[in-house]
C-alpha cells in the first residue's frame, strides 16, 4: 500500500463530519476500503461518501459508467470531456480531463496555499476537493446547458476550500460557514486599525457590521486565542478573487495579529506529547470543550460544559469551568517544561479604589510576577491615569533585562480593566528573543514614592 496514499486519506478522513457516516457499520466499511485501496483521495469526503451510502439514484447512475484509456483524448473545448463522458456513460472521459487539466489544478492550489498561509501538504488537500465538487455536479450535469460545468463548480469548490481552513486548519473549529464569515469580518477589521485601541476597535466593528458588543468581543477572542493560518479579508472580497486576479493590498501582513505567530508554530506533535502528560480528565476537559481529539486530531463539534459534567460525574458545569482552566494552565506549563514556550505567573498583590462621581473605580493595581521556574517575583504597578501606566518596583530575580516585565504589561493590559486574582500565562518564545546587548534593559520606568512634604 502506497505510503503518501495512506497518509493523505487519514487526513482526509479526519475531515469527515457528517454524523451518519461515523456510524459504526458504515465507518468501519469506510475505513476498511481505504486500507484496500479501493477508496480514491478524492472520493474520501463527506459528499461523495454520503452518496455512496445514503443515494441509491447517484450509486446507481456512477455504476453505470464504465472506465476505458481516453489517456490519449484531447479536446480544445474542456466542457467537451464531460459532454463524452456522460453520453458514452465512460469515466475515461473525466479521468483524461482531470490528466489534461493537471497543471492549472496544480498552479491554482499553490496559489490557494500562498494566499492563505497554508502548508506544502495542504496543496493536494485543495486540489482533492476542486476533484471532489466537480464529480458531484457532474453527476447532475445537463449536456445540452450552455453553461460549462467548470463553470458551475467555480465558486462551489472555492467556498469549499475556504470550509477546510475552518473545519481543518485550526486548532479549534468554528462550528459553522456563518460564524467563520462573521469571525472572517471582525477580525479583518481589527488587525486592520491597529492604531486604535481595544476599545475603540470593538466600537468600529459593532458600527459597521451591526453586530452586538458582545459578539464582537467573543470573536475577537476566537480569532486570537485560536491557530488561523489565513489572512483574514472581507468575505466579499474572495468572491472577486476566483478569477485568481489576487489584489497585493488583500494579502494581510501575519505580524499583524497579536498571537498569530506564536500559536502558527505550535504543531500537533507537541500538543500530542503534552496531552499524554495531563491527567485523563484534564485531557478529556479540554478534547470536548475544544472538538479536537488529541490522539488523531480529529474535529468533532465541542461539548458544553453541563455535557461534560454528566460525562465525568462533576456536580455541574461551574466545576467543569473550574477545572478547564486548571487544565489549560497544566497544558501551558507542560509546554514551558518541553521547552516550546516561555511562561510567566502572575499574583494580584494589591489593588487601590477609589470613588470618582458616586462610583468605584480602580486607581490602581499591584502585581507580583515570577518567570517560568525558580526565583524570587518582581512587581509591577498599574496605574489606570497619570503619564506613567506601568512602573516596575522592582525586577524578578530572573528577569534582569526587564523582557519579562514588558510581556507582563501586554497581559495586564490585555485583561481591559477585569484584572484577574491569580494566573498562569504562556509567552511565544518568538516575543523574548527581540532581547539583545543594544536593548537589553528595562524600558519601563522605575517605580518613586510620592515625596512628602517634608522631602521636597
Amino acid at each position: 500500500m502506497n505510503a503518501e496514499y495512506i497518509k493523505v486519506a487519514n487526513k482526509l478522513l479526519c475531515g469527515i463530519t457528517d454524523k451518519r457516516l461515523r456510524e459504526p457499520e458504515i465507518w468501519n466499511d469506510i475505513l476498511s476500503s481505504v486500507r484496500s485501496g479501493k477508496l480514491k483521495l478524492w472520493e474520501i469526503n463527506d459528499e461523495i461518501l454520503h452518496i455512496k451510502y445514503f443515494c441509491k439514484e447517484k450509486i446507481e447512475l456512477a455504476s453505470t459508467f464504465t472506465e476505458t484509456d481516453k489517456s490519449g483524448v484531447q479536446f480544445d473545448d474542456l466542457n467537451e470531456y464531460f459532454i463524452k463522458a456522460l453520453e458514452s456513460r465512460d469515466k475515461g472521459y473525466f479521468e483524461a480531463f482531470i490528466k489534461t487539466y493537471e497543471p492549472v489544478l496544480h498552479n491554482r492550489a499553490e496559489h490557494f496555499v500562498s494566499r492563505y498561509n497554508l502548508t506544502e501538504d495542504d496543496s493536494e488537500d485543495i486540489k482533492q476537493i476542486f476533484l471532489e465538487t466537480l464529480w458531484f455536479a457532474f453527476l447532475d450535469y445537463d449536456t445540452f446547458d450552455p453553461i460549462p460545468l467548470l463553470q458551475y463548480i467555480k465558486k462551489a469548490a472555492h467556498h469549499k476550500q475556504l470550509d477546510y481552513i475552518r473545519t481543518t486548519k485550526n486548532a479549534c473549529t468554528v462550528p459553522t460557514q456563518n460564524g467563520y464569515n462573521d469571525l472572517r469580518k471582525v477580525m479583518s477589521i481589527y488587525n486592520n486599525n491597529p492604531e486604535l485601541s481595544t476599545n475603540e476597535r470593538i466600537a468600529l466593528i459593532v458600527k459597521e457590521t451591526g453586530f452586538t458588543e458582545e459578539k464582537v468581543t467573543e470573536l475577537i477572542v476566537i480569532g486570537k486565542a485560536t491557530e488561523y493560518p489565513i489572512g483574514i479579508v472581507p468575505a466579499e472580497d474572495d468572491e472577486e478573487e476566483l478569477d485568481g486576479a489576487i489584489s497585493n493590498e488583500l494579502i494581510e501582513d501575519p505580524s499583524i495579529s497579536l498571537f498569530q505567530e506564536a500559536w502558527r508554530n505550535i504543531c500537533r506533535e507537541y500538543f500530542r506529547e503534552v496531552a499524554d502528560k495531563i491527567s485523563p480528565k484534564d485531557k478529556q476537559i479540554l478534547s470536548l470543550s475544544l472538538g479536537v481529539c488529541f490522539d488523531c486530531f480529529g474535529i468533532f463539534k465541542p461539548s458544553t460544559y453541563a455535557e461534560i459534567a454528566m460525562k465525568q460525574g462533576a456536580s455541574g458545569e461551574k466545576s467543569i469551568e473550574k477545572k478547564r482552566k486548571t487544565a489549560i494552565e497544566k497544558f501551558a506549563k507542560q509546554l514551558c517544561e518541553l521547552g516550546f514556550c516561555d511562561g510567566v505567573s502572575l499574583k494580584q498583590t494589591d489593588m487601590v479604589i477609589v470613588k470618582e462621581n458616586g462610583e468605584k473605580k480602580v486607581q490602581s493595581v499591584t502585581y507580583a510576577y515570577t518567570p517560568y521556574g525558580e526565583g524570587e517575583a518582581g512587581e509591577i504597578i498599574h496605574t489606570t491615569i497619570g503619564k506613567h501606566r506601568f512602573q516596575v518596583i522592582r525586577l524578578a530575580e530572573f528577569d534582569v533585562t526587564g523582557v519579562y516585565a514588558e510581556q507582563v504589561t501586554k497581559i495586564i493590559g490585555y485583561m481591559n480593566g477585569n484584572f484577574i486574582k491569580e494566573k498562569f500565562y504562556a509567552i511565544p518564545l518568538e516575543e523574548l528573543s527581540k532581547v539583545n546587548k543594544h536593548n537589553a534593559k528595562p524600558k519601563l520606568p522605575f517605580y518613586k514614592k510620592p515625596r512628602t512634604t517634608e522631602q521636597k
